[in-house]
């Protein structure tokens, strides 16, 4: 009888937590590879904020307290560089978004060629930045750029050329407009995989029952495709919000700093000013905006889904 009990198979539970210890061993070195990358940056990160850091003493910066912090909040121009980053990533995310969606139904529809559009769409994604924004400068520039070419030659602007990178509206539009050329791609392919989820028995229920296009997109297709316009959206705010290398290669931040978002400011701040304490406290204050935001909406996102 006990020899009979020794020989039993392992309970399910048993074989569980073995295969879940393999599991845990498998990705352990991953896993404490990626925590040291990520996490011994934030919280070197973090410290120097606190710390009078600078080229006179980088390497044994002093412990400086909220110093930086204070100095950040008692300059006003902090509150206008978050408020052009606010700006640059309100217009490219929902531009992105509501082009992303036309392209997306464009292609996720019957028409002829889509599968060479659907190429061609991805090319501006594989294009480095740094390309991006030099074709960009280019396309815009004021003397001989193609832009003021074909608005002269439709006769909305005559004689004075638009100086696209040097005007601090004309600028911010410019960074917007490279932006969502260069992520265009990303958003429409992101919300095209979720249009060929949508269950399509649904959508021929609603049609029998004399649904017009818009009622059958409003009232089936948003809905089913809610969790990946929320998962894109926020993808692209997250990507805005730390875009740095079109809007410096374009710009500069400026003319006059009527395009210096959070991260050119904290580059500013490091590399020219060589205040590194200062240029820390940005990306924290900046880490923690992102965080609260991200706790929110995900909050949003499952009271809403909770409530379908």
């Amino acid at each position: 009888m006990g020899r009979n009990n020794s020989m039993q198979k392992p309970s399910i539970v048993t074989r569980l937590k073995s295969d879940q210890a393999v599991a845990v061993g498998f990705i352990s070195p991953a896993l404490i590879v990626l925590s040291c990358v990520i996490a011994i940056p934030i919280l070197r990160g973090i410290w120097t904020s606190f710390c009078d850091c600078s080229l006179r003493n980088l390497m044994s910066p002093t412990w400086a307290g909220l110093k930086n912090y204070i100095a950040l909040f008692k300059k006003g121009e902090f509150f206008t560089y978050f408020f052009h980053t606010l700006v640059f990533v309100f217009f490219t995310v929902s531009i992105q978004l509501i082009l992303g969606m036309g392209v997306a139904l464009l292609l996720n529809s019957k028409i002829r060629g889509r599968a060479v559009f659907r190429g061609m769409m991805l090319i501006p994604w594989t294009i480095p930045s740094v390309v991006v924004a030099l074709v960009w400068r280019w396309i815009l520039q004021q003397q001989y750029g193609v832009i003021n070419y074909l608005l002269m030659k439709v006769g909305i602007i005559d004689g004075m050329n638009l100086s696209w990178t040097m005007d601090a509206t004309l600028a911010m539009i410019s960074i917007v407009a490279a932006c969502v050329w260069k992520q265009l791609p990303y958003m429409t392919v992101m919300i095209l995989a979720g249009l060929q989820s949508v269950d399509s028995s649904l959508l021929e229920a609603a049609c029998i029952d004399g649904g017009n296009p818009f009622q059958r997109f409003w009232h089936i297709v948003l809905p089913s495709i809610r969790p990946v316009l929320f998962t894109s959206v926020w993808l692209a705010i997250t990507q805005n919000f730390q875009q740095f290398t079109i809007i410096n290669n374009m710009t500069g931040g400026g003319p006059v700093d009527a395009t210096t978002t959070l991260s050119i400011a904290a580059y500013k701040a490091a590399f020219q000013s060589y205040n590194f304490g200062e240029s820390a406290a940005i990306g924290v204050i900046w880490m923690v905006f992102l965080f609260v935001l991200t706790f929110i909406s995900n909050k949003a996102n499952e009271n809403h889904a909770d409530t379908l």
